[in-house]
């Protein structure tokens, strides 16, 4: 993969837009200057105004002509490197500045329109005659979703900055930072009833991995369950003898996980990173690499979005992906968002709803889908708790919570609070080394200290 490559949005891109390169004139006074002296001489004649005159018109030339040199000789490039990007990682961009003029630019300015938060890149150099600058840029990625890097340009001008050189590179390429995975608390999600990998004290004819018992055989059992070595242990089916003895199977809990994502905004509360929303974003995040990394089936049910449950490192991105760009949706509850999965929820599978909605009309969706043989669950975030501790509507919102707790238990739904002050460490830390100088107190002397941080 090429360096100036990063995780792009879906689609083809754009083919690159044309440099555009334009020059002016920074103030119009040496050029008003000029035109009182030339008046001047005309009704009132001096040798002195003519050795202005010229000393102005050879000054404002040679300003001109040193402009439009850097103007055709200056060109910028950036790179970056990397192939996903996750919240709290590192954004690295090379800058190279280029000056292929006779001429040297005493002040080249790099200017850069992204709207990735936290990343400023801006920077100014000097580059001499058929010289060339570069340097690195570093931002840490803030939050998750689409942003985009660039447009950009490259301002100089003359020594007395008379004129302004603009060399703008519109071009603007997209970059999807992925929401990270955190470390979750101990859910014990339940199972729904289909072929999977735990144990049910249920028992079937199918023949599935797992066998509970044996028992003696009875007409119609088929004879791909018949228990042969069990059989020859208990003396066989000579005269006299025991009868076969057949297999008896568990019916097994499925692996097979839905979270259903709540993006209606009349239950979110918070701001930016503290906010219902985020802490949703991330539950679901979380909880999707940790069932793919059990090699669970894991699909995701949000407002527009339907991934049905699949395993594998590609569904992951699929869903990182999608989680990514999830914005909230008015006027699309969960209860809707329940409804609209009942056609494509199967039939014992687990399903995981993420939400802050205190409404009780979801919770009869979601036991409808556990009338099909799947196994329901709730993440409730606790909106009271993103709210101002002075906030009138607090202690309202609290009790709700309570009784739809309350509700959910009487119906047999396990339920798992998630309040503000519950803290997520990064299911994966990179620790990195860097060097910092420190000054000893005693003797004043400057050393290099080598620090570690966990990012």
């Amino acid at each position: 993969m090429d360096d100036d490559q990063l995780s792009w949005t879906p689609g083809q891109q754009a083919p690159p837009a044309p440099i555009r390169r334009s020059m002016r004139m920074r103030s119009r006074l040496p050029l008003v200057v000029l035109g009182l002296l030339l008046v001047n001489q005309v009704f009132n004649p001096a040798r002195i105004w003519v050795g202005i005159l010229l000393a102005l018109g050879v000054l404002l030339l040679f300003c001109y002509l040193w402009a439009r040199a850097l103007s055709f000789g200056l060109s910028g490039q950036r790179a970056a490197r990397g192939v996903w990007v996750l919240v709290g990682d590192v954004l690295s961009e090379q800058f190279t500045v280029t000056n292929s003029a006779a001429l040297p630019a005493l002040w080249v300015e790099v200017l850069d329109h992204s709207n990735l938060p936290g990343y400023r890149p801006d920077w100014v150099a000097y580059a001499g005659a058929n010289d060339q600058q570069s340097y690195r840029a570093e931002g840490r990625c803030q939050r998750r979703g689409v942003f985009s890097l660039g447009p950009w340009e490259l301002r100089s001008g003359d020594p007395l900055g008379l004129f302004q050189v603009v060399v703008a590179y519109p071009d603007v390429r997209s970059i999807l930072v992925y929401p990270r995975a955190m470390v979750l608390p101990d859910l014990r999600l339940p199972r729904g009833l289909a072929p999977g990998v735990a144990r049910t004290q249920r028992r079937t004819q199918q023949t599935t991995t797992t066998v509970a018992t044996v028992r003696p055989y009875t007409p119609g059992d088929p004879l791909r369950a018949i228990h042969w070595r069990k059989t020859a242990h208990m003396g066989g089916v000579q005269p006299g003898g025991l009868p076969f003895m057949v297999k008896q199977f568990d019916l097994e809990p499925s692996g097979d996980l839905w979270i259903v994502l709540d993006l209606d905004p009349a239950g979110h509360a918070g701001r930016g990173s503290e906010s219902t929303l985020e802490y949703a974003i991330t539950l679901c995040a979380s909880l999707a690499t940790q069932m793919l990394a059990e090699n669970r089936r894991v699909g995701l049910a949000a407002p527009g979005c339907q991934l049905p449950p699949q395993s594998g490192q590609l569904q992951l991105w699929r869903i990182l992906e999608a989680l990514a760009q999830a914005d909230p949706v008015p006027g699309y509850p969960l209860d809707r968002l329940l409804r609209d999965l009942h056609p494509t929820s199967g039939r014992g599978r687990t399903i995981v709803a993420v939400t802050p909605s205190t409404d009780p009309a979801w919770t009869g969706e979601l036991l409808h889908l556990a009338e099909r043989g799947n196994a329901p669950a709730a993440l409730l975030l606790d909106a009271a708790s993103f709210l101002a501790a002075d906030a009138p509507e607090q202690p309202a919102a609290a009790a709700r919570l309570a009784g739809l707790r309350a509700l959910l238990s009487q119906h047999g739904v396990p339920s798992h609070l998630i309040d503000r002050s519950f803290v997520f460490r990064p299911l994966f830390q990179v620790a990195r080394t860097r060097t910092e100088l420190r000054t000893l107190s005693g003797t004043g002397r400057v050393i290099a200290v080598e620090v570690e941080e966990v990012l």
